[in-house]
């Protein structure tokens, strides 16, 4: 399995024990309430429960040998093979590193820190059009709700009909969406509520589709009305800032340094003290992964990440503002995979 035996060598280990769901899903490409994934120097094992055992043996023929049972199992395949190193991945809780320690008796356990992790962060052209796909959705999703967006709606109201118009194109929900109006809006991520939407006001909605375990992320901030100028010359900062972030982006330049031309371009308006969070976060089975686009992160940037870009301005008690696009990162440069509108939307 191209990649896996790579990570057996790094960390000098007989195999590796995968138990979180985002990586079982990323391994396998099959989803289960109940997975664990024993990978070797030669066959690779899928352990499942009843409920999913001849799904997964259907599935997952030919790439995994599909078996019955849980840690116990494990531990019994793993002495009859000899197995004497076991990599254990970051994510495990406390209690379930317990039960490995008493299961794998005999058999040294091995952290192998973000290992999985870090090779989730290169996406490969299959996951790309898969995300893409889930865009799509999104912006569908985006266009339908705008005729939605009047007086007198509630934040659950557009979520509800939001997350509806994702649903029902086949995709799950990425996440809980964020929808918030007026003041709620300077609380980035904000409880949806059942406050009326206002003349003059914001509405700021943050969210996305899944679409065959793959995520998309978009946030884009319309108004209803005309907004006073104050508004209007913060949501044309956020844009600017926007903008430029992304066209730094390409491969080999630092995530923090991306995150940082946000925050000058900010600064110009005197608005960077009111950009409280990172500028982006990766995505792709999950819809926080990394490299990520903030203050602390150092890793270069390579072909392949799915990073989004959300720069906001959140003036505590009157408004808040935030535009997310998704960008490739390419050996040209960069693809930005949000085409939805993102000047202002005055409806």
């Amino acid at each position: 399995m191209n990649g896996y035996s790579d990570i057996l060598e790094k960390y000098g280990v007989d195999a590796a024990l995968v138990t979180t769901a985002p990586n079982t899903f990323y391994i396998g490409g099959y989803e289960s309430t109940n997975c664990r994934i024993l990978l070797t120097r030669g066959e690779n094992f899928f352990f499942t429960d009843m409920r999913y055992f001849e799904e997964a043996t259907d599935f997952l023929g030919g790439k995994f040998c599909v078996r019955l049972g849980g840690v116990g199992e494990i531990a019994q395949l793993a002495e009859q093979l000899g197995i004497k190193t076991l990599g254990v991945e970051y994510g495990v809780t406390f209690t379930e590193y317990e039960l490995f320690r008493e299961a794998f008796r005999g058999i040294k356990l091995v952290a192998t820190d973000s290992a999985f992790a870090d090779l989730r962060a290169v996406k490969t052209s299959a996951e790309i059009s898969l995300i893409k796909d889930a865009q799509k959705v999104t912006e569908q999703a985006f266009e339908e709700i705008l005729p939605f967006i009047k007086k007198g709606v509630t934040e659950i109201d557009i979520a509800a009909r939001l997350e509806y118009a994702i649903l029902r194109r086949g995709c799950e929900l990425a996440f809980d969406s964020i929808v918030a109006f007026g003041e709620n809006g300077s609380k980035p991520h904000a409880h949806r509520s059942t406050k009326p939407l206002c003349e003059g006001e914001f509405v700021t909605m943050d969210f996305g589709a899944k679409y065959k375990g793959y995520c998309s992320d978009m946030t884009r901030t319309v108004a209803l009305g005309a907004v006073d100028d104050a508004k209007s010359r913060a949501y044309e900062a956020v844009l600017q800032a926007n903008i430029a972030a992304e066209q730094a982006v390409k491969a080999g330049v630092r995530c923090c340094d991306i995150d940082a031309v946000a925050r000058k371009s900010l600064a110009k308006h005197g608005l960077d003290g009111y950009f409280t969070h990172s500028l982006g976060h990766s995505v792709g089975v999950e819809i926080h992964e990394m490299p990520a686009f903030s203050p602390k992160c150092e890793d270069l940037l390579v072909p392949g990440n799915i990073v989004t870009v959300e720069p906001g301005v959140y003036i505590p008690g009157q408004f808040g503002i935030r535009i997310e696009d998704m960008v490739l990162v390419t050996d040209c440069g960069v693809e930005v995979l949000t085409n939805s509108e993102k000047k202002l939307i005055t409806l």
